[in-house]
């Protein structure tokens, strides 16, 4: 059994525009913008650091001409006042990438929470149990297997784009198996590419319908930037947070068909093959 695409869309857009999926994208855009922010903080002075450390040293301790210092210099000046601007804290760059790892971790907590809720076909039954059981091992195991996949899909992209393409839809299925079934990101892995054999065009292609509907957060962030910066960065993290949640929600939803697709394959199975010899040995029995 494959996955209905059009069902996954259109459950996953239910979802999204339900309470609890407009709350999540509430939450989403506000990490997302704070994400910004120490993101610019954290570029800034990094190039703040690279011009500090050029400027105190000489053309000839660099191996470089007194033109091309000039150029470094001026380039990164340049490169610095770009980035400068509303959403740009002053914040030691220490401080700025913690708040980074920090953000990305209480996302991907988030989004094993969401996972979680829109996996039940009805959400009157969600209990606090549900959300919080396991929580901790399940983002920590979310945030390590997505540095994995997102690295072997880094890897593989300059080779040739298909290999980067095939990983992404083996691999869709991992936070799933882990908020749902409280694995670890290895065993994750591994089930999801066995879950994902036999449908992974329409994982293919719910991901590219996805990645064309993520082009509406840069759309729009562009759009209100061009009038104010820190109105185009509030667009662009509220778009970003209810596409984040839709992408999710449709993920989970066709995760849902295939794995119940999965448990009726193999309780089938284990009906079909009962062993015949699982009882008490009798006297006919002895006796052969």
């Amino acid at each position: 059994m494959g996955i209905d695409i059009g069902q996954a869309l259109r459950e996953g857009a239910s979802r999204t525009t339900g309470k609890n999926g407009l709350v999540l994208a509430i939450v989403f855009a506000g990490i997302a913008l704070l994400t910004t922010v120490l993101a610019n903080s954290f570029f800034v002075e990094l190039v703040e650091l690279f011009l500090e450390l050029i400027q105190s040293t000489s053309p000839e301790e660099l191996g470089v001409s007194q033109q091309e210092y000039e150029q470094q210099v001026q380039l990164l000046s340049e490169l610095r006042s770009s980035l400068t601007g509303p959403t740009v804290i002053g914040l030691p760059i220490s401080v700025a990438f913690t708040g980074i790892v920090a953000t990305a971790f209480i996302s991907e907590a988030i989004s094993v929470i969401l996972v979680r809720m829109f996996s039940r076909d009805d959400l009157d039954t969600i209990s606090r149990d549900l959300i919080i059981d396991g929580i901790l091992m399940a983002t920590l195991n979310g945030f390590v297997g997505k540095i994995i996949v997102w690295g072997l899909i880094i890897a593989t992209f300059p080779l040739l784009i298909l290999p980067a393409v095939f990983v992404a839809v083996a691999f869709y299925f991992m936070r799933q198996e882990i908020a749902l079934n409280n694995k670890n990101f290895i065993q994750a892995m591994a089930d999801s590419w066995r879950i994902t054999k036999g449908s992974r065009i329409e994982v293919f292609l719910i991901g590219a319908v996805l990645v064309l509907i993520s082009q509406l957060e840069p759309a729009a962030s562009a759009i209100i930037n061009s009038i104010t910066t820190i109105g185009g960065a509030v667009a662009g993290a509220l778009v970003g947070g209810v596409l984040a949640v839709f992408g999710a929600a449709v993920a989970t939803r066709a995760y849902v068909q295939l794995d119940g697709a999965g448990d009726t394959v193999e309780s089938d199975s284990d009906e079909e093959f009962e062993d015949p010899y699982d009882a008490a040995l009798g006297p006919d029995d002895l006796s052969r």
